[in-house]
C-alpha cells in the first residue's frame, strides 16, 4: 500500500473505531502528511517517499528535531509523536494477520521515542469584574452585538469549548429545565446547567436569529416575502417540544421552525412575539432553506454556521473595545468559568463533569490557579507586608 491509502484507512479507523473528534482526526492526518513532506525533502518532490514499512526510528527523530528547529512548541512535538505512534500502531494492526515476509519482524519506528515533558502551564483567566466589563461593552442595538454577547455568555456561563459552541443546535437548549446538551470531544454528550444570564442573552438573540435566516434566504435567491407577523409562541418549551412538528403551522413552514425561530424563555406563559416570516416557498426552496439553517444556534450573516476562527476574531476585537489588555482566546472563558467555580467552593468532581474532562487530573489545574490567588491575597494583606 502507498502512503495515501494508509492515510485514508487510518482516517476511517480514527473516526469509526476510535470515535475521535473531527479536529483530532484532521490534526493526526496532517501530522502524517508533514512526515511525508519531510521524507521527500532534498529529493524529487513528485516522487513517492520511502515505503511506510521502511521508515526508521532515525527518520522519526530527525523529523521531530526539524520541527523543533522550526520553532514548534513541546506540546506540538508531543502531538506529532502521539499521531505517529497511533499511525504506526494502525499499520502494525493492518499487517498483523497478513502473511507478508516484508512485515516479519517489523516494529513501529516510534517505539522507544519519548514524548517531550511538558511543563504545566497555568492559563490566563479573567476576573469577574473583567467579564462584566466585557459583557457590557457590546452594542446591543445591532443583531451582531446581541449575538456576540450571547456567545460570550454561553462560553463563560457554561464553560464550553469553542468547538462545542459552534456546533450547538437549537434543539440542544432545554431552558425550562435550565440545562443544555453539549456534544464534546469524542462525540460524548453531556448535560450542562445554564444560568439565567445566559438564558436571557440567548433569548434576546433568538428574536434576531429568525430575521438573519429570512435575510439570508432572500439573498440566496429564494422567493422570500418578508413581513412583520405576530404569532403566539409558547415560551418555556423544551428541546423535545421544539422538535415536535405538531404545535403550530404558518404558511408552509413547519411548526418546529416557527418554535425554533420564535425564541425560548424560562417563563411558561404564552406571549406574542414579532417575527419575520418567509412565505410562498416551493418544496425545493424550503428543503434548501432547511439545509442551510440546519438548526444551528449561532449563525453568521449569511445564515451559515460560525467558524472557530470567526469566534476568535470577534473576541479579539471586542476585548480591544472593552479595554482589556490580557491575551484572551475563546478558551479563556472556559478557564475563567472553572476557576471562579473552584474559588467559590464548587466540588472538583462537579466541575470535571461540567467541563467534560475525562480525567480529574485535568481539572485539578484550577485548584492551582485558585491557590495562587489565595496566596496573593494573603501576601497583599499580610500585617508585615512591606
Amino acid at each position: 500500500m502507498i502512503w495515501q491509502e494508509y492515510i485514508k484507512d487510518f482516517e476511517a479507523y480514527l473516526r469509526l473505531e476510535r470515535s475521535l473528534s473531527r479536529n483530532t482526526v484532521v490534526s493526526y492526518c496532517s501530522d502524517i502528511r508533514k512526515l511525508i513532506a519531510f521524507l521527500k525533502k532534498g529529493g524529487d518532490s513528485s516522487a513517492e517517499p520511502k515505503p511506510v514499512l521502511k521508515v526508521t526510528a532515525s527518520d522519526i527523530e530527525q523529523f521531530i528535531k526539524a520541527e523543533y528547529s522550526a520553532g514548534r512548541t513541546k506540546g506540538t512535538q508531543a502531538r506529532h509523536i502521539s499521531a505517529l505512534r497511533e499511525f504506526f500502531k494502525f499499520v502494525e494492526l493492518q499487517h498483523s494477520n497478513t502473511p507478508d515476509a516484508e512485515c516479519e519482524g517489523w516494529r513501529s519506528p516510534v517505539q522507544g521515542i519519548d514524548t517531550p515533558k511538558i511543563t504545566r502551564h497555568l492559563p490566563d483567566v479573567l476576573s469577574l469584574q473583567e467579564v462584566e466589563i466585557l459583557l457590557s461593552s457590546f452594542d446591543l442595538s445591532t443583531p451582531e452585538g446581541v449575538r456576540n454577547r450571547a456567545i460570550i455568555e454561553m462560553l463563560y456561563g457554561c464553560g464550553l469549548r469553542v468547538s462545542e459552541l459552534v456546533n450547538l443546535r437549537v434543539s440542544d437548549l432545554f431552558f425550562k429545565e435550565s440545562f443544555i446538551r453539549v456534544l464534546g470531544k469524542g462525540s460524548k454528550q453531556r448535560l450542562v446547567p445554564i444560568g439565567e444570564c445566559a438564558i436571557d442573552a440567548v433569548n434576546a438573540y433568538m428574536e434576531t436569529r429568525w430575521e438573519i435566516l429570512a435575510t439570508a434566504s432572500a439573498t440566496k435567491g429564494t422567493r422570500g416575502k418578508h413581513s412583520s407577523h405576530k404569532h403566539p409562541v409558547k415560551r418555556g418549551v423544551s428541546g423535545e417540544e421544539l422538535n415536535d412538528q405538531n404545535n403550530i403551522t404558518v404558511e408552509g413552514i413547519t411548526s418546529g421552525e416557527i418554535a425554533l425561530e420564535g425564541g425560548i424563555s424560562t417563563g411558561e406563559s404564552s406571549a406574542d412575539i414579532t417575527i419575520s416570516k418567509i412565505t410562498h416557498l416551493s418544496g425545493k426552496e424550503l428543503a434548501q432553506y432547511k439545509r442551510e439553517s440546519d438548526g444551528t444556534l449561532f449563525l453568521n450573516r449569511r445564515g451559515g454556521k460560525l467558524s472557530r476562527v470567526m469566534i476568535f476574531t470577534m473576541i479579539k476585537e471586542q476585548i480591544k473595545i472593552a479595554g482589556i489588555t490580557k491575551n484572551i482566546s475563546p478558551h479563556t472563558f472556559r478557564h475563567s468559568f472553572a476557576t471562579h467555580l473552584v474559588e467559590n467552593g464548587a466540588d472538583l468532581r462537579v466541575v470535571q463533569q461540567m467541563l467534560g474532562h475525562e480525567s480529574i487530573l485535568t481539572t485539578e489545574i484550577y485548584t492551582h490557579i485558585s491557590s495562587q490567588q489565595w496566596m496573593q491575597d494573603i501576601l497583599d494583606h499580610h500585617p508585615q507586608r512591606r
